[in-house]
């Protein structure tokens, strides 16, 4: 491309709105209750925080990360992300919209017929214009940053379960994006590992603390101690949270 590349990741962050909450759930109806007036799920996510969401598996909460990229459509309500919808937009600027988030579904999602190293390196090389020594050195510093050296040649089913969840993760943070959505990220591990992926995740590049946001059907103390917040869902409804 001659002149200046159009950079996907300045078109992405110029969607949103300034100054916008990072994640916003507005009377949205989740699936335990799915018409009930009086069970409407409310929640504003702060910039920086680590947030998470507790239910069990009738609560609804597996659907909280689809709605907040835009994959799943509340039967009511609304779900703001940097006070955009991204429900709202289109098939293109939804994938446009989602560089600003990492995400990590239950499990790992990772594809089996790629290397760990192949698995990182795919956001960096189809959701961004970086030429592949920018790629190369993106992906060596996440391999660092998730301690990945000795196994990232490996695919995923030679390695272990902890370090396909470090993979995975080094996956959703490879564009070092603003805001981290995860679906039971330490279903499986150890106190100890869960504390240290949540530790090497927390801050983006420019050292600015990473907004976090978890679900999860249960966390042991030693992980709850680590979060901003904590908010139990039950009956569709924010009913306890802890500051």
């Amino acid at each position: 491309m001659s002149g200046e590349r159009a950079s996907y990741l300045v078109e992405a962050y110029a969607m949103g709105i300034e100054r916008a909450a990072p994640i916003c759930f507005k009377a949205v109806d989740l699936r335990e209750r799915p018409n009930n007036p009086d069970a409407r799920f409310e929640l504003v996510v702060q910039p920086g925080a680590v947030t998470a969401v507790i239910g069990d598996e009738d609560s609804g909460i597996s659907d909280l990360g689809k709605m907040i990229l835009g994959l799943s459509t509340p039967p009511s309500g609304e779900v703001q992300v940097f006070g955009t919808a991204i429900a709202s937009l289109s098939y293109q600027k939804q994938l446009m919209y989602r560089r600003r988030l990492g995400y990590l579904m239950v499990g790992d999602g990772l594809l089996q017929n790629l290397s760990l190293r192949g698995n990182i390196s795919l956001p960096l090389s189809f959701a961004s214009d970086h030429r592949v020594k920018e790629v190369n050195l993106r992906v060596a510093a996440v391999i660092e940053q998730l301690r990945l050296e000795d196994v990232v040649d490996m695919r995923p089913a030679a390695v272990n379960e902890e370090d396909r969840r470090r993979a995975a993760l080094a996956r959703a943070i490879a564009l070092d994006p603003e805001l981290l959505v995860l679906e039971s990220p330490f279903d499986g591990l150890t106190g100890r590992a869960a504390h240290d992926l949540l530790d090497r995740v927390r801050q983006r590049t420019n050292g600015t603390p990473r907004t976090i946001f978890l679900t999860a059907q249960d966390l042991g103390a030693h992980v709850l101690s680590l979060m901003t917040r904590v908010v139990h869902v039950a009956g569709g409804l924010a009913v306890e949270g802890m500051e």
